[in-house]
């Protein structure tokens, strides 16, 4: 028993020192969150979701969650509820109605998970995409992450889809559009991930977030689940270059 429990806490050690590159290079790093897979999730499945967005916010990353509402909820509510799950994970946070730069800056500062519903109180009823607003916050806090959780892994390699590209440059994702490659679901997200990195922002990743622990096996490990949208080779990170 106790050398079957040295070899779990042995495994758990290699775990952490193998994302400790990952860590370095992410510390203090904006990561913004379009939160539009809520529907494809279990209650349990959505508050692990986000635990992992606490632990990001833990081992030094700023993490900034927009999301959706279902038809008929009430958005404001919405928000709330949201902002109270990750406080359930022992980490603070709060609802904001709509994009202000410099509540989103003072939140941040603060140590606040700035959870975001795009409309605010003069703007209610007006229909507003969170891709559009997640793309307008991370081009704003000029964020080094943008990630976009749907149903949609990424852009498949094979017609079977059975493996994504992990990691595409803007000209190799502008031949696959023009080729006709790219699917009629993820096609939205690739295009304003093209602008978000055109426009300053780092990197895009477009994930499944019906994955489990999408956030961190995308973000800590060499492969990743979903396909990563960058400039070029050059804004790989340090621990990407070795």
């Amino acid at each position: 028993m106790e050398e079957r429990l040295l070899e779990m806490a042995e495994h758990k050690a290699g775990i952490l020192i193998d994302a400790l590159p990952y860590i370095r290079d992410f510390n203090h790093k904006i990561v913004v969150i379009e939160y539009g897979c809520r529907k494809y999730l279990s209650p349990v499945a959505e508050q692990e979701l986000m635990q992992d967005i606490a632990l990001l916010k833990t081992v030094g990353m700023k993490p900034v969650v927009i999301h959706d509402t279902p038809m008929g909820v009430d958005k404001f509510r919405e928000n709330k509820r949201v902002a109270k799950l990750l406080e359930l994970c022992g980490t603070k946070a709060i609802g904001i109605c709509g994009v202000d730069l410099q509540t989103l800056h003072m939140t941040l500062d603060n140590g606040y998970i700035p959870v975001i519903v795009p409309n605010d109180i003069d703007n209610e009823d007006v229909v507003i995409d969170p891709k559009d607003t997640a793309l307008e916050v991370a081009v704003k806090l000029q964020a080094d992450k943008l990630v976009y959780l749907s149903s949609h892994r990424g852009i498949w390699r094979d017609v079977d889809r059975t493996e994504v590209y992990s990691r595409l440059t803007i000209p190799e994702i502008r031949k696959l559009l023009e080729d006709g490659w790219v699917t009629e679901g993820v096609i939205s997200r690739i295009e304003r991930g093209l602008q978000a990195v055109e426009q300053g922002v780092n990197r895009v990743h477009i994930l499944d977030g019906r994955i489990e622990h999408a956030l961190l096996l995308e973000f800590f490990s060499v492969v990743g689940v979903g396909t990563i949208l960058i400039r070029d080779e050059d804004k790989l990170y340090v621990h990407e270059k070795n």
